[in-house]
């Protein structure tokens, strides 16, 4: 059950931040949201080019995508806010890049 908001420090890295149109943004969540809430949420800001950079059908997120909370990778199963200590949490959303030798 939800409770107080928690405000969340989102960054953007590569095209994620040309589709946000900004670097950093700070999200209200509820105190038991997901990762995968606030992914949600940010794709219905952002439009259907953010969302699709993000999910590749509603749901389910890209392989390649990676989300870090307070500087550790997490899954997008996992709650924000833990202990219901933690105001804010930084998230950055960073892109996979793909590449290496042939």
């Amino acid at each position: 059950m939800a409770t107080t908001g928690r405000v969340v420090s989102v960054k953007f890295l590569g095209f994620l931040q040309r589709l946000a149109g900004h670097r950093e943004a700070r999200v209200e969540v509820a105190a038991d949201a997901t990762l995968a809430d606030l992914l949600d949420a940010l794709a219905r800001s952002y439009g259907p080019a953010f969302a699709s950079a993000i999910f590749r059908t509603p749901g389910d997120v890209h392989t390649h995508l990676r989300v870090f909370v307070n500087e550790e990778e997490a899954q997008v199963t996992d709650r924000i806010v833990t202990g219901g200590e933690a105001a804010q949490v930084a998230v950055l959303v960073v892109p996979g890049f793909e590449g290496g030798s042939r």
